[in-house]
């Protein structure tokens, strides 16, 4: 496979690659504090064993004991192969990242947060307001966090619905359901103060350990955002998947550059769960994810267009991965399934099996299937429960401890396209756009293949002391 991913081995300080890599003697110095000697390594991450104590679990920060995944059985022999879901990950990165969608968008910006924060910090630190629903849970609304690793920052708005101009508020409210975004929260999070690692020539050359001791800091405004990563929010939010159209994703994407300032988005796909009620609604998720890829696609940049309007759109395919795991799943205890995953719409055949469900034993939510949640498949009618498996708790929330890594990864990687290597410095010239647009959609392509997919990753980046970034 042709390869966008460079990895640096620390311990032979040398720089390798994997297939077609082009590499590079100027990147990232250090890995605590990145130092930039020219445009590449604006944000670089880091695989390692689960029991690493240095690293952040991913599902540390999720304030809700039903989002979790307790007392679950071992993942199918298949999902537990070496280089499947058995690493962490911590990241490094200076750029400003703003998390947008509902409370399954929440479960991931956590788990990215979990990735750039040290084990000691303290994330009641980064809670900036929250809700209770129904439950003592507490339910996020707004987080920041830093400082992370790398200087940068991280934070996260809940939207429960599409960003419009009809639902903006000047005073958002947050809470179960709630239609409406505030301007107040953006400016909140715009005006946020956060702690900046100055960068020196003395730096420049140290180990990590020794630019740490030395390091200065510098309090500033954040200002604007890089990048957001948004998701649209789920289906049942969402109550007829038609009315998510191409016009109201462009709508969304140009509120997120006039008010957050970013020039890159990046778009998960929409992902399977209990309120997908019948076949109709799941080939209109497929019809939606194919929406986003070509809207990715043809995403036109003009050096004619307002300073804040976006001018990257990448795609994370959240909905393969999601898929894969509930397929093999599916395979594993019983169903009738093939697990071809390289042919185009594989995951449109012989869908039926994911509507076998529990009994509706709720008035609150509509029953999960049984493929998606379950590790063996129970026998009988009038199902109500089973041996839980380590992918979905509810049918609706994910298990962060085993796919927040691939998420985080996929995330770090996809950015590296646009803000590493050689064109990382000149997003918004025209003249080199063309020429970084092909680039950068092979390496999106890459990341998605490398971490949005149950493809093993590498064994030797893991705990290797190989420092991955990706660059068009």
């Amino acid at each position: 496979m042709p390869s966008s991913i460079a990895w640096r081995d620390k311990k032979e300080d040398e720089f390798s690659q994997s297939g077609s890599i082009k590499t590079t003697t100027k990147t990232i110095q250090g890995f605590t504090n990145p130092i930039y000697s020219g445009p590449y390594g604006r944000i670089a991450f880091r695989l390692h064993e689960l029991n690493d104590m240095t690293v952040n679990p991913p599902g540390k920060y999720d304030p809700v004991p039903a989002h979790q995944c307790q007392n679950t059985s071992d993942l199918a022999s298949t999902l537990a192969h070496r280089g499947v879901l058995d690493f962490k990950v911590s990241i490094s990165t200076d750029l400003n990242m703003i998390f947008i969608g509902d409370s399954i968008a929440s479960q991931l910006s956590q788990a990215f947060d979990a990735t750039l924060l040290e084990p000691h910090y303290d994330y009641s630190n980064s809670v900036k307001s929250h809700f209770r629903h129904r439950t003592y849970d507490a339910h996020i609304c707004v987080t920041a966090s830093t400082p992370i690793r790398g200087g940068g920052v991280s934070a996260y708005m809940r939207n429960n619905f599409m960003m419009s101009y009809s639902n903006m508020m000047n005073h958002g409210v947050c809470g179960h359901g709630d239609k409406k975004w505030g301007l107040d929260v953006v400016s909140s999070l715009i005006n946020n103060q956060h702690r900046h690692p100055v960068n020196t020539l003395q730096q420049r050359y140290k180990s990590d350990s020794q630019s740490e001791k030395e390091r200065s800091y510098s309090t500033q405004r954040v200002g604007s955002f890089n990048a957001a990563i948004l998701k649209i929010p789920a289906l049942g939010w969402i109550k007829d998947i038609r009315s998510v159209t191409k016009e109201r994703i462009i709508e969304e994407i140009d509120l997120i550059g006039k008010y957050f300032g970013v020039d890159t988005v990046i778009i998960s796909t929409l992902t399977f769960s209990n309120n997908v009620k019948t076949l109709d609604d799941w080939k209109g998720i497929q019809k939606v994810n194919e929406m986003i890829r070509q809207i990715a696609k043809s995403w036109a940049f003009s050096p004619t267009k307002d300073l804040n309007s976006v001018s990257w759109i990448l795609v994370q395919e959240l909905g393969n991965l999601t898929n894969q795991m509930i397929w093999t799943n599916a395979k594993n205890i019983g169903y009738n399934v093939t697990l071809d995953f390289s042919s185009h719409g594989w995951d449109a055949i012989y869908t039926g099996f994911l509507l076998d469900r529990f009994e509706h034993a709720s008035a609150f939510h509509w029953p999960p299937s049984i493929p998606m949640v379950c590790a063996e498949r129970p026998n009988g009618t009038n199902v109500r429960d089973c041996t839980r498996n380590k992918i979905s708790p509810d049918g609706m929330h994910w298990c962060t401890a085993t796919l927040g890594p691939r998420y985080s990864a996929s995330i770090a990687c996809l950015l590296g396209c646009v803000y590493n290597g050689e064109f990382g410095y000149l997003v918004g010239v025209v003249e080199t756009f063309n020429i970084m647009n092909r680039s950068v959609r092979v390496c999106e392509d890459e990341c998605n293949q490398r971490f949005m997919s149950l493809v093993p990753v590498d064994v030797e980046w893991i705990d290797a002391g190989a420092t991955l970034y990706s660059r068009a």
